[in-house]
């Protein structure tokens, strides 16, 4: 009786939470996801998210049954708080088997912003009935998606190529331009790695078959510009090709990835393949990862995945084994085979670096390409009751060339060689409304890397969240990622302290203050040094058309003074500050308006500060009946140099993600057309432009552009069946 009473009270308000377009509520839950994201990415732009925003859609297509849903799955769908997720999990486990999704709205910790952000997401089913094979291929989706890119703008590398829009190239230096006549002089020069081989358009394709979460098959393929197609380097048409198969929850078997997936377990240390999104950023409570073991891939980083098979079964009562193996070819920096210098001839199996941009333009680019194969094998058990689990993963990596880095002494500890193997225990207790989790890992060499961290709900409007990490500086590991202030999680020790207040259901207080130290020596930093990072901002959202908030960062760290001539550089402290003002309102069921005013200070050592700004203004128009949807902003900018520059995500076409960095003097602006062709048929077209008041050339070397305007045009196509 006490449930029926909740389920009855609870009804109206998590009714309310759909709100009164739910395509356009979904659109948009996700956009806010995928943008809270990227902003943790920072410099990171070659990380691809589309992982994600398929996770999103295929959960809204199938939604998730709460009382079958793991931690790892609610977790994937980065809308809530890891406090959030194990209140679900605690309540099914206290009260049995979900009645209703209504019933959501008597967990104290979900409060109306949450229940409105995970209901296109999760069910309550009755019993499910296994499938058969024809009735999975019966309803299961068909999805195919091309993609075409351009840049307007000539660049250099294009040189002597027809442009479709009649644009001659000029050079920005004055310097006599080669003879583009000449057939000759232009295959001298894609010789010497001074021209690009293929045309400026950028192709993508992909066709997908999904069954729930059951089954997944697909394939992609990817040419980038200045790449060719089906011809010389390429004479098997495009540059990237992917497949997978990938099948859940057939008997004992928990998945079977085949093709191309990814691996992910414990909190990162050991293995993890793909992108990871916990990180510092607003989402102050997001701090703990949930490792979800083999998953599909479909994206189109080129190096960034697993080749070759993995398995999941119950191997006991409470126990789950995870076994995977992976054999392709990666790009790297080998030594030049035209230049046979002696010092190459002694390293001709080495090379210095892995190489991810995934790029094969010239001649030089394509000699790397899969010039080194990488095998990994490695396993994972999971012991799992109620209210803790604990895990044991082990994965060795090896490579067909030694990797030889050059080193010098802030990198002396960093892997060499051809192999390395790494395992570790991860482990996740809970407690009433307290999580405790945390990871320790150990590589071949004897570094080791421990981080542990607690969750607890002190009361439903307080949320506490506090990590320390360890990683010793002779840890290796290429396939590791950590919580922290560096992108690896090596020479670094640290304690992050975060905090969610909501005093009121139309405000939302977040903060953390996270202090760090580098016990050894980094790039640019010839000391060990310390630095913190400490972010607060407050949101408020009185109702569901408008929302505003305002966040201050400060960022302190040490690097080497610059212009010292005593042979040795001193440390100096780094500081960077960031102001932002970000408002969004509904004007109608269509129309929404979004608004924000950014401002950064930079300052290094004594020198002058830094500045600079961003202010844009975003116009979303989605009318309810009709099929032609608008997206455009205009912004304007100006920063001092390139260290006060100013990162923005911006709308794009599915699939596709940007998150620019804003500098130099002007403005930028761009407009988006999505239109609903026919049932399951859509159309994007995106043109977006930046005008530099400051610049007379834009980039350098073979992407240089004479002028000060850069633009791109994108073409979309998804039919869905």
């Amino acid at each position: 009786m006490r449930r029926a009473a909740w389920l009855l009270w609870g009804l109206p308000l998590l009714a309310a939470a759909q709100g009164d377009d739910p395509q356009n509520e979904l659109r948009d839950v996700i956009e806010q996801r995928i943008e809270a994201v990227a902003e943790q990415l920072g410099d990171d732009n070659n990380i691809d998210l589309t992982a994600l925003t398929e996770v999103l859609q295929d959960y809204a297509r199938d939604p998730l049954d709460l009382n079958r849903v793991q931690p790892q799955d609610l977790t994937q769908l980065q809308l809530l708080t890891d406090v959030q997720v194990d209140a679900i999990i605690a309540h099914r486990q206290r009260f049995g088997a979900f009645l209703s999704v209504y019933e959501l709205q008597t967990i104290d910790a979900l409060d109306p912003r949450a229940l409105a952000l995970i209901r296109p997401f999760v069910t309550v089913r009755g019993t499910v009935s296994r499938a058969s094979l024809k009735e999975m291929l019966r309803n299961g989706s068909h999805e195919v998606l091309v993609r075409s890119q351009l840049n307007i703008e000539q660049r250099r590398g294009f040189l002597g190529q027809p442009d479709p829009f009649g644009v001659p190239y000029t050079d920005p230096d004055g310097d006599a331009l080669p003879d583009v006549d000449d057939p000759r002089v232009l295959d001298s020069l894609r010789l010497a790695n001074q021209l690009y081989l293929g045309s400026p358009v950028k192709l993508f394709t992909r066709y997908r078959f999904r069954y729930r979460q059951n089954v997944s098959f697909g394939i992609t393929a990817e040419k980038d510009e200045g790449e060719q197609f089906f011809r010389g380097t390429q004479p098997d048409g495009f540059d990237f090709y992917s497949a997978h198969l990938f099948l859940r929850n057939i008997g004992p078997v928990r998945a079977l990835a085949l093709g191309d997936y990814t691996a992910q377990f414990g909190q990162g240390l050991v293995f993890w393949s793909g992108l990871a999104f916990a990180a510092k950023s607003a989402f102050t409570m997001n701090v703990k990862r949930n490792g979800a073991g083999l998953l599909p891939y479909a994206s189109v980083n080129e190096n960034l995945f697993l080749r070759g098979g993995g398995v999941s079964v119950d191997v006991a009562k409470h126990l789950v084994g995870t076994a995977f193996v992976s054999r392709k070819g990666i790009d790297a920096n080998v030594p030049d085979p035209d230049a046979p210098t002696a010092e190459n001839v002694d390293q001709e199996a080495a090379f210095s670096a892995l190489l991810e941009d995934g790029f094969h333009r010239t001649y030089r680019e394509v000699s790397r390409k899969d010039a080194v194969t990488e095998t990994i094998y490695g396993g994972h058990l999971r012991y799992s009751r109620a209210s803790w689990s604990i895990g044991a993963t082990a994965a060795h990596v090896e490579y067909s060339r030694a990797l030889d880095r050059n080193l010098g002494p802030y990198n002396q500890f960093e892997f060499e060689g051809r192999r390395n193997t790494t395992y570790g225990a991860d482990w996740n207790v809970l407690y009433r409304n307290l999580t405790w989790f945390g990871e320790a890992a150990r590589s071949a060499n004897g570094g080791m890397a421990a981080m542990s961290g607690m969750l607890i709900a002190l009361d439903k409007r307080l949320s506490l969240a506090m990590l320390y990490r360890d990683y010793q500086r002779n840890f290796q590991n290429l396939y590791a990622v950590g919580f922290g202030e560096s992108t690896n999680p090596w020479n670094e020790r640290g304690l992050y302290t975060g905090v969610e207040i909501k005093p009121t259901r139309a405000w939302t207080i977040n903060a953390f203050f996270d202090q760090f130290r580098f016990p050894w020596l980094r790039y640019l930093t010839d000391a060990p040094s310390a630095g913190n990072d400490v972010l607060g901002q407050v949101t408020w959202k009185p109702n569901k058309q408008v929302e505003i908030y305002v966040r201050a960062r400060h960022q302190a760290r040490q690097r080497n003074a610059s212009g010292v001539e005593t042979g040795i550089d001193p440390l100096v402290d780094v500081t960077q500050e960031n102001y932002r003002f970000n408002a969004s309102y509904k004007v109608s069921d269509n129309v929404s308006l979004r608004t924000r005013m950014e401002r950064i200070d930079y300052r290094r050592g004594d020198a002058p500060v830094e500045r600079g700004f961003l202010i844009y203004q975003d116009v979303v128009h989605r009318p309810m009946r009709s099929p032609v949807e608008l997206t455009a902003r205009v912004a304007v900018f100006g920063t001092d140099t390139y260290n006060a520059r100013v990162y923005a995500y911006e709308n794009d076409v599915i699939g596709l993600f940007s998150i620019p960095p804003y500098y130099g003097r002007g403005m930028r602006w761009y407009g988006m057309v999505r239109w609903g062709v026919t049932r399951g048929v859509d159309l994007w077209v995106r043109y977006g432009a930046w005008i530099y008041n400051d610049q007379t050339s834009i980039s350098s070397g073979l992407q240089e552009i004479g002028g000060n305007r850069r633009s791109d045009l994108k073409v979309e196509l998804r039919v869905r069946l």
